[in-house]
């Protein structure tokens, strides 16, 4: 994957720089990595979802599934995101629908890629996949609490968050 490997080296050298100073006043550009001619509204969108977190990632990328190896390239097409075993790095799929959607405006949009990247960042600190689940579920819940998303659309979207496969059915795939 083009790119990919600098992004990785450098987050590794650098994702300490992350700290709770960063989180006060973070810098945009190198927190979310992007290129390419829709890199800035693909940044523009990730800044609208961090800024909905309760803190910040390390880091976030934005890859193409395109440029991966032709036998992960269908896998990687039906994510929004993903982590690597011990890297901080959350990277976002350039074919994410969530992606698009918070790029076009929508602000469920924003939200939803919000709960992903908190779930990610869950699997980032070690959490398995029920954990991941139930920190973006409660992140969900609390922009539903605090009436930033429209209350019928969320109650749906949360009710599908609950009808995913659990672990054992994912582990068969």
């Amino acid at each position: 994957m083009r790119g990919l490997t600098g992004v990785l080296v450098m987050g590794a050298a650098l994702w300490c720089s992350a700290s709770a100073g960063a989180a006060e006043r973070p810098d945009w550009n190198w927190l979310v990595v992007s290129d390419g001619p829709a890199a800035a509204d693909e940044r523009a969108a990730l800044v609208a979802a961090l800024r909905l977190l309760p803190r910040l990632p390390s880091r976030v990328a934005v890859i193409d599934a395109n440029d991966a190896a032709p036998e992960v390239r269908s896998t990687l097409k039906r994510l929004d995101a993903f982590v690597t075993r011990g890297s901080p790095v959350v990277y976002v799929l350039r074919q994410s629908r969530l992606l698009a959607g918070a790029r076009a405006g929508s602000s469920l949009h924003v939200h939803a890629l919000a709960t992903v990247l908190w779930h990610e960042m869950a699997h980032a600190e070690g959490a398995d996949e029920r954990e991941a689940r139930k920190r973006e579920q409660a992140l969900w819940t609390s922009f539903i609490r605090d009436q930033r998303v429209d209350p019928v659309i969320a109650l749906r979207y949360l009710a599908a968050l609950d009808r995913r496969p659990d672990d054992a059915v994912l582990a068969a795939r």
